[in-house]
């Protein structure tokens, strides 16, 4: 009698955990999404909209749930793109990365993949992606004079654009040549033309800026971060450019968008995004907080309450902090480096000393994870190319000081191996060809003084 009484309760606990089991992977999805909207609210990413007269605690509690849920849920759709897509993607960008150890130019190529990652990471734009990977598979079969096509400027519209099918593409890639350029070009720079008043330029940063992402399931964090940066280079210039007739008040119509744009509560740029009801969310963002401080050569307010809120970040994960998931990365470590290199002579003492000891971290990092013994860089989901691995490796060291004292604002430390990791560095770049591709990136090492 007690075997029967004992095996009928293991039974009905068998059944309550199957049953439990069963539940949990029915709802999984929605598990996974209130935990992924929890971890977002408990990192503080958001500021929220301010708090209506009257308003009950418990309406703006829902409509707070409400906007870490909408949130959650395209964190995970992006996911799910990622997953679908990733496969196909990873072997194309092998073979770029191969053939651009050789020396081979693969800029035509290089442009439609990073429409790819717009295109996958931040829009649901599923068959329009589709259709770039297989044109990207279908470009690396091209000869090298069709990839070097995108280095040239296009009749269509003057940008520097060849593979790229949106704007602010286009415009990103022809800032140097439009910096550059002091005589008439062979084609007119028309794709200025769309932000070419004080009103068209804030549309454009405007429309990006409000990121309405319930509705229209798009992040605009990379483009309104790319057209805000490219605009800035252009028009804060150390010489402007002769070769297009700006209108004489685009600049303030610039700065007069950074003030807006500024949170006050951590000195921080970043996404607005809107909730169903239309209220404005501020996000903070590592990139673009470094753009607007880089850009405007580090003419803006509130130096020290970015630099503290930086080091507040530290663990947080890209956009909002400067981990790559939960991991160092060259390219934001460099952001961070250059805001706290511009933001170092208004830091008090204890923040001095826990600025030092996150470069330094930063630094064992880069030397002991990313660098490689031949003088490489590992590629990173982050930068995915060999060239950006180069670039955003040599960048970091060069703005930490590591290979000439006196850029070393933030430490009186010796590093004897610098120079024999210099040398690696540009023997590798000159072995692969990518000293000319990277050309600033090259003679800036070369030109650095070790000690």
């Amino acid at each position: 009698m007690k075997s029967k009484k004992r095996r009928k309760r293991w039974l009905i606990l068998f059944l309550i955990i199957a049953i439990l089991v069963i539940a949990g992977y029915i709802c999984r999805n929605r598990l996974e999404r209130s935990v992924t909207a929890i971890v977002i609210y408990h990192k503080h990413i958001f500021n929220p909209p301010s708090q209506i007269a009257d308003e009950s605690l418990w309406p703006r509690f829902r409509d707070e749930a409400q906007f870490y849920w909408d949130f959650a849920g395209w964190v995970m759709a992006e996911k799910k793109r990622l997953k679908h897509f990733d496969p196909q993607l990873k072997p194309l960008i092998k073979d770029i990365v191969r053939r651009q150890s050789a020396g081979e130019v693969m800029k035509y190529s290089m442009n439609i993949y990073r429409e790819i990652r717009w295109l996958k990471t931040f829009t649901p734009d599923i068959k329009e992606t589709q259709a770039q990977i297989d044109n990207l598979r279908r470009s690396l079969s091209l000869p090298p004079s069709q990839q070097q096509l995108a280095t040239e400027q296009q009749s269509s519209d003057g940008s520097w654009g060849l593979g790229f099918t949106s704007w602010y593409f286009r415009l990103y890639y022809s800032v140097d040549s439009v910096k550059q350029c002091q005589t008439i070009p062979r084609y007119p720079f028309s794709f200025l033309d769309t932000i070419n008043s004080p009103e068209k330029l804030t549309a454009v940063l405007n429309t990006d800026l409000l990121d309405n992402f319930t509705k229209t399931g798009i992040f605009n964090e990379d483009k309104l971060n790319e057209t805000f940066s490219a605009l800035a280079r252009i028009l804060f210039a150390g010489k402007p450019t002769t070769c297009y007739a700006f209108h004489p008040e685009l600049r303030d119509a610039l700065s007069n968008f950074v003030a807006r744009w500024q949170n006050p509560t951590d000195g921080w740029w970043g996404q607005w995004l809107l909730d169903r009801k239309g209220r404005i969310w501020k996000m903070g963002d590592i990139s673009m907080t470094f753009h607007v401080i880089s850009d405007l050569h580090g003419q803006v307010p509130h130096l020290d309450m970015i630099a503290k809120h930086l080091l507040k970040v530290d663990d947080v994960n890209f956009p909002a902090g400067i981990r790559f998931d939960g991991h160092y990365e060259n390219h934001l470590n460099w952001d961070a480096v250059k805001i706290f290199r511009i933001a170092w002579p208004t830091l008090d003492t204890t923040t001095r000393e826990q600025t030092r000891a996150e470069i330094s971290r930063m630094l064992h990092w880069c030397l002991t994870e990313s660098y490689q013994p031949d003088g490489s860089f590992k590629v990173s989901d982050l930068d995915n190319t060999l060239g950006d691995a180069f670039e955003y490796g040599v960048n970091f060291l060069e703005e930490t000081g590591y290979f000439d004292r006196t850029n070393r604002f933030w430490t009186n430390q010796d590093f004897p191996d610098a120079d024999s990791v210099r040398n690696r560095i540009e023997a590798k770049l000159k072995s692969i060809g990518l000293h000319d591709s990277f050309k600033s990136t090259y003679e800036a090492l070369v030109h650095s003084t070790t000690s």
